[in-house]
């Protein structure tokens, strides 16, 4: 991997990052842009983005890569909630804060800034592979996750598959998959605007991070002991472990795979522990303060983390 060209496209992001951040500290947008943008980020520029991905010649070593980044997905994202479920007594976080705190822990934002960051370090293949890895992303979350936030509860959880299965970000994935499977080229002039909304979708969702960043207050979390324990696990220890396991896996020469999957579990919170949390009656606010203070954060690890793929 070219170190340079990876800091270059780092580079340009964080200071998309900053961009999206002065705009909000300017007030220069109203307080509903924020959810209407990103509303339309994740329901029509990310999945036009991974459809445009999938437009390719056929490529057996993809369909390999895919297959396998996918059982990767399940053992990480699974095995991680598993794994911070003991950690988090050991570490004494309090039972209305647990599911909250393994959720942040084991999970990350893998379609808002992760897919972004993949399609510029990796290219269209590492945004192919991301795309399958989230589809074990969100399976683990809305299952496994479900039922650890909901911890104790006396009623049983139901899985909503529908809410799993039937996302704008999923369907372009599987109608992105029947193209390269099927070698189908959709004609140019819908691949046109696929492509310039796709255009769009790195820019945005950082702009929006930035506008995230700029109405938190450093001074609030800072003092929460749970949100700086969720954040060095989350941005340190998580993607540490996964570059020592996969560092020991027979995975195929010259694949890609190790270098998404670690730059993946090296992304801050997801907005799904606090999804989750608004739903199910935990902790929300501490999912935000986390979301906030690891999206902080990141800009400084995440250039450490990619050093030692």
């Amino acid at each position: 991997m070219n170190i340079g060209i990876v800091v270059s496209n780092l580079a340009e992001i964080f200071a998309m990052i900053a961009v999206g951040y002065f705009v909000g500290r300017a007030r220069l947008l109203s307080d509903r842009a924020s959810a209407d943008f990103t509303a339309f980020l994740m329901k029509v520029t990310l999945p036009c983005t991974i459809f445009s991905s999938m437009i390719r010649e056929y490529d057996s070593s993809l369909i390999r890569d895919s297959l396998l980044i996918f059982v990767l997905g399940i053992v990480f994202f699974g095995g991680g909630m598993l794994l911070n479920l003991r950690i988090s007594r050991w570490f004494r976080v309090p039972e209305a804060k647990r599911g909250v705190w393994v959720l942040s822990v084991s999970l990350c934002n893998i379609g808002f800034m992760g897919f972004p960051l993949i399609q510029a370090i990796f290219g269209d293949d590492g945004l192919f592979l991301a795309s399958i890895m989230n589809l074990a992303y969100n399976m683990m979350a809305f299952s496994l996750g479900t039922r650890i936030i909901c911890g104790n509860a006396e009623q049983p959880v139901e899985i909503q598959w529908k809410k799993i299965l039937f996302t704008n970000v999923n369907v372009g994935v599987v109608l992105g998959l029947i193209c390269f499977l099927g070698q189908i080229t959709p004609p140019e002039q819908v691949m046109d605007v696929v492509e310039a909304f796709a255009g769009i979708t790195t820019p945005l969702s950082m702009a929006l991070i930035g506008l995230s960043l700029a109405g938190g207050k450093l001074s609030e979390v800072f003092r929460d002991r749970e949100v700086l324990t969720i954040t060095g696990m989350r941005l340190i220890v998580m993607p540490l472990l996964a570059i020592l396991i996969l560092h020991f896996l027979p995975l195929p020469a010259g694949s890609i795979l190790a270098g998404v999957v670690s730059v993946i579990l090296a992304m801050p919170c997801p907005s799904v522990s606090m999804m989750l949390a608004q739903q199910y009656g935990a902790d929300v606010e501490l999912a935000a303060r986390a979301i906030f203070l690891s999206s902080l954060c990141c800009i400084v690890t995440i250039p450490l983390i990619m050093l030692l793929i």
